[in-house]
């Protein structure tokens, strides 16, 4: 890192570029680093991300050519391993052994029982606390916990506070268990009300190519008819003989054009889409489950008192943290629950993996005891699958509510025809919610863009179809999905669709980082509420200050403070062993790839900060201030190494997103 020294009255400052935060100059300085290399990374990272997020989904974040020895281009989650390499201990000692117990494989076991071997080899301590140990009064990583002298006494045994571990203190809820899982994973979990409704959508679909074989027979019986009265006419040579068969003709034709009329009548009544065969489609789907017996048949939504909801939810005026990809895991939803966000919701889950009972995926629904409305965010293109995910999360786990995502801009989930592509589909998209509604006892919402393509807004036919489904929450991002990020967020088709709205509560969504620009959406949308994705991973104080509708200069030291609560939740969640640190470390490098972002209040010139404003070189009031502005990724592994101690040799981190999460 260059010296903090503010920039001198000698020094020549670059002009003020579009898109740059304004700020003081006596904290501006010309270049990042000296090394120009680095340097010119640097303000391609500051300048160049918003490229990035349009292009082409990677999950490496790195450009250039990537390419393994074998000269195959790497791709995805793989491209560097993103410090996501596995940590294999030198001695690899047996799991029940490590935790002080005796395994039941005795000498057939293919791990090592050589416990002060494993000791002798095992990497140094990084600290004298166990999170787990502190919280739970016990360890569950044993000897393997990179605290251990926190829990190991002079003999080397375990210690185990019985006090504290019997009182068993609620921490997490939610994931599946290993019953559960195996049921799912074997094709042996019973589907009952999701049977019913897909036997009913298949009889439907039955029912409508009876309808069509029948009316292109219909069709082909009147073409005829009229072919066999043209002829007679033809051979006619009567004018009488003519008089009757037009006659006879108009009499045929006239149910015909009184039932075309009324089909006009009645589309512009319910407004039916112009196609026809999207209109048979929507009538044919949006029958009534009449003869499904599913106990009872209320309506649907978390406004019916009628319906046996476990918790019903008031949508109106709070703030919301988006479901994030990777960045919105358990320990930073933690951070943000303390800074006053009311609604949390889950990482975007694949309803496939979870119907085949990942425990990876299942991971994703685990809730924080502070997390008070929660609920967790599901993706999928195919509605048995999703009405079955959601019966288990009915069934198995506390949730609050279950979010369709109908937004997610990536290649690999739109080409399947899940994200933003479901509401391209309408027939598959209603029976996906229908089949949701129908299976759950919590509030469905669902989370949706402006269209596909920019400029082309389509949000607002969807309306119709949420209201009559009952949908609980209906949240817009005020950008299309070609658009990804790299404009702003359009407020103004945000307000169109508010006021189209006849009962469903709206939220918004796109480019907040102050309580400004939260009031001013809020009065000219008239918006229910406002979810803040990105805003909040860059400074996730934001939530207090809307609370408090005051600008928060935060000092480096409260920042840093914040970064040592997410890493003791990170170790309370991943585990205080090897590769637990490892994946703290990972999770707490990925959001200062956000949070370098933040340019502090007493530095800037104008505030509040824009979100698409990104910070020209300058120092910060101290060191630490500057460290956490720095664009460098390894800079953030240093932060990193300042709260978990040394990174391994081989930890070589690139951030997942660069400078973005996609949300859902």
């Amino acid at each position: 890192m260059s010296d903090p020294t503010p920039a001198t009255s000698t020094t020549t400052l670059p002009e003020h570029r579009p898109g740059e935060a304004r700020i003081k100059a006596q904290f501006r300085k010309e270049k990042w680093f000296d090394n120009e290399d680095e340097n010119q990374e640097a303000m391609n990272a500051v300048f160049g991300d918003e490229d990035a997020e349009g292009g082409r989904f990677s999950g490496g974040g790195g450009g250039g050519n990537n390419k393994n020895k074998k000269g195959k281009k790497v791709r995805g989650a793989n491209k560097g391993q993103r410090g996501k390499k596995r940590i294999e201990d030198e001695v690899r000692i047996c799991k029940p052994v490590a935790l002080g117990n005796e395994c039941p494989f005795g000498e057939d076991c293919k791990f090592s029982h050589d416990l002060q071997k494993y000791l002798e080899a095992k990497p140094a301590d990084i600290g004298d606390k166990c999170p787990q140990f502190e919280m739970f009064g016990k360890c569950r990583n044993g000897y393997k916990c990179r605290f251990l002298k926190a829990h190991m006494d002079e003999n080397n045994k375990l210690i185990i506070n019985q006090e504290l571990a019997e009182k068993d203190i609620p921490h997490t809820r939610n994931g599946i268990s290993s019953d559960i899982q195996f049921k799912l994973a074997k094709f042996k979990y019973e589907f009952p009300k999701s049977t019913l409704f897909i036997e009913q959508c298949k009889k439907e679909v039955e029912e409508e190519e009876s309808m069509k074989a029948t009316n292109r027979k219909r069709k082909l019986e009147e073409l005829q008819r009229e072919e066999d009265n043209d002829n007679k006419e033809e051979q006619s040579t009567g004018d009488i003989q003519k008089t009757e068969e037009k006659q006879e003709v108009k009499e045929e034709e006239k149910p015909q054009d009184s039932m075309k009329d009324e089909k006009d009548i009645n589309k512009e009544e319910v407004k039916i889409p112009e196609s026809t065969k999207e209109k048979k489609e929507e009538e044919s789907i949006d029958k009534e489950l009449a003869d499904v017996d599913m106990n009872v048949e209320p309506k649907v939504g978390p406004i019916d008192e009628e319906r046996p909801y476990k918790k019903l939810i008031d949508f109106s005026n709070k703030t919301y943290l988006a479901p994030l990809t990777t960045v919105g895991n358990l320990p930073f939803r933690r951070i943000c629950k303390e800074y006053g966000v009311d609604i949390t919701c889950g990482e975007m889950a694949m309803a496939k993996n979870l119907l085949q009972g990942q425990q990876s995926e299942w991971a994703l629904t685990k809730r924080h005891v502070s997390e008070d409305i929660f609920g967790i965010q599901i993706c999928g293109s195919k509605y048995d699958q999703v009405t079955k995910v959601c019966e288990v999360i009915n069934n198995e786990i506390d949730v609050d509510f279950v979010d369709l995502n109908m937004g997610c801009p990536i290649d690999l989930v739109f080409n399947q025809g899940a994200g933003s592509a479901l509401p391209e589909h309408k027939g598959r998209m209603r029976k996906t919610l229908r089949g949701m509604t129908q299976v759950l006892e919590i509030p469905t919402t669902v989370k949706f863009r402006t269209g596909v393509k920019k400029g082309v807004y389509t949000a607002h036919k969807l309306l119709p179809i949420f209201e009559d489904l009952n949908i609980g929450l209906g949240t817009i991002h005020g950008r299309s999905r070609q658009q990804r990020y790299t404009r702003l967020a359009d407020w103004d088709y945000v307000k169109v669709l508010k006021n189209s709205a006849r009962k469903m509560p709206i939220y918004g969504n796109g480019d907040v980082l102050s309580f400004e620009e939260y009031n001013k959406h809020r009065e000219e949308t008239g918006v229910d509420g406002i979810m803040i994705g990105r805003g909040g991973l860059i400074k996730p104080w934001l939530f207090t200050e809307i609370k408090e509708q005051r600008h928060w200069d935060i000092s480096s030291k409260e920042r840093l403070e914040m970064l040592q609560r997410f890493c003791q939740y990170g170790l309370e969640h991943w585990g205080t062993d090897s590769q637990g640190v490892n994946a703290t470390r990972r999770f707490l490098c990925e959001w200062q790839s956000f949070l370098y972002r933040y340019v502090p209040v007493g530095l800037l010139e104008v505030v509040p900060q824009k979100i698409n404003e990104r910070a020209p070189p300058f120092n910060g009031r101290d060191d630490l201030e500057t460290l956490m502005a720095s664009p460098k990724s390894s800079d953030w592994v240093k932060l990193s190494e300042m709260l978990l101690g040394p990174a391994p040799e081989d930890f070589n981190f690139v951030p997942k997103h660069k400078a973005n999460s996609f949300e859902g």
